[in-house]
């Protein structure tokens, strides 16, 4: 259930995202492109870190009633899941930079839209084939910040908790 809810967490996030972009994409300044980005990703990180603060009040509430552990395994999987789309969709920006016969680039940017300001300060272009591989490396960062977003709240929440 928390990968499920992780997930809709992230699309929600994602919608947010593409209208924040919207908004501000007839700016060429890197500046305002800066800041979008800066906007963007604080966003994402705050609807993933509110789901899973969330989790973790619960989940420790319900291990002090039963006396169990909190099952921790649960939100790594919901971490890692929400890493997955962003995983696919690089492998498969990577393919099409590559010359696998298609063009995939805008679509990246728009199903990873906390991040489309980052990817159009690296490469103007509308084209995968025109990404080197540098700027392949680099766009593979992001990969990993939703599922920090959602897995440090968590555990932070839960070292808190065990303290009291």
């Amino acid at each position: 259930m928390k990968i499920l809810k992780a997930l809709l967490r992230l699309a929600a996030s994602e919608v947010l995202c593409l209208f924040i972009d919207i908004t501000f994409a007839a700016s060429g300044s890197t500046l305002i492109r800066l800041i979008c980005l800066i906007c963007t990703v604080t966003l994402m990180i705050s609807v993933l870190a509110d789901f899973s603060v969330k989790e973790a009040r619960a989940d420790m509430k319900a291990s002090r009633i039963s006396g169990e552990k909190a099952k921790i395994s649960e939100i790594y999987a919901a971490g890692g899941a929400a890493a997955v789309p962003s995983l696919l969709s690089w492998i498969a920006l990577c393919i099409s930079a590559k010359g696998g016969g298609f063009d995939y680039y805008r679509w990246h940017k728009l199903l990873n839209a906390p991040f489309l300001q980052l990817y159009n300060i690296l490469s103007s272009g509308v084209h995968a084939s025109v990404l080197n591989g540098t700027e392949l490396a680099i766009m593979a960062v992001p990969i990993v910040f939703p599922a920090l977003a959602v897995v440090i709240p968590y555990l932070a929440v839960c070292r808190k908790e065990a303290h009291k």
